[in-house]
C-alpha cells in the first residue's frame, strides 16, 4: 500500500531519501568527531618526555633539545632565550661535540704534516670527515690511507 502512495507521490519517495542521506551524513560526522577526538586524546600521550623536562627547566634537557633544532631556522632565537636563564654555557655546552670533533680533527691534521704517511691517521680523519658530512674530504683521506695499505676498506 504504501508503495502505490510512494508511486502515486514522488515527492514523498525523494523527500524520505533526502532525510535517510541526512541521517547518514549526520551519523559519519558523529564518527569523525569521534575518531578525531581519541587520536587528539592518544597522541597527547606520546609527548616527548623531553618536553616535560625542558619547559620544568632542566639544563641538561635544554641543551639535548637545543642540539637537536640546530638546523632550525628558530634555533638562534632560542638559544639566546636560553642564554639569558642558563648563561653562556648553554651555548659551549651545545656545541661541545662539534667543538671537540674540530679539535680532534685540527690534531690529527697537524699530526699528518709530521708524518704524511700515518695510515691510521689518515684513517681516523676519513672518519670524522665522513661523520661531519664532508664526504669528498674524507674519501680524499680514505684514498691516501689506501695508497698507504690497500688492504683497507
Amino acid at each position: 500500500m504504501k508503495q502505490q502512495e510512494n508511486i502515486k507521490n514522488p515527492s514523498f519517495a525523494k523527500a524520505s531519501e533526502g532525510k535517510q542521506k541526512l541521517k547518514i551524513i549526520q551519523v559519519v560526522f558523529v564518527i569523525t568527531i569521534f575518531a578525531f577526538l581519541f587520536l587528539n586524546l592518544v597522541f597527547s600521550q606520546l609527548i616527548s618526555p623531553i618536553y616535560f623536562r625542558f619547559i620544568n627547566n632542566d639544563k641538561n634537557a635544554t641543551i639535548n633539545f637545543l642540539q637537536k633544532i640546530k638546523t632550525f631556522p628558530e634555533f638562534q632565537k632560542i638559544l639566546e632565550m636560553n642564554k639569558n636563564i642558563y648563561g653562556k654555557t648553554v651555548e659551549e655546552e651545545t656545541f661541545r661535540q662539534e667543538n671537540e670533533k674540530k679539535l680532534m680533527i685540527n690534531n690529527l691534521e697537524q699530526k699528518l704534516m709530521i708524518n704524511p704517511k700515518a695510515r691510521d691517521v689518515l684513517y681516523s680523519l676519513y672518519l670524522l670527515y665522513k661523520e661531519k658530512g664532508d664526504n669528498l674530504t674524507a674519501e680524499k683521506y680514505l684514498k691516501q690511507a689506501k695508497e698507504i695499505d690497500p688492504s683497507l676498506k
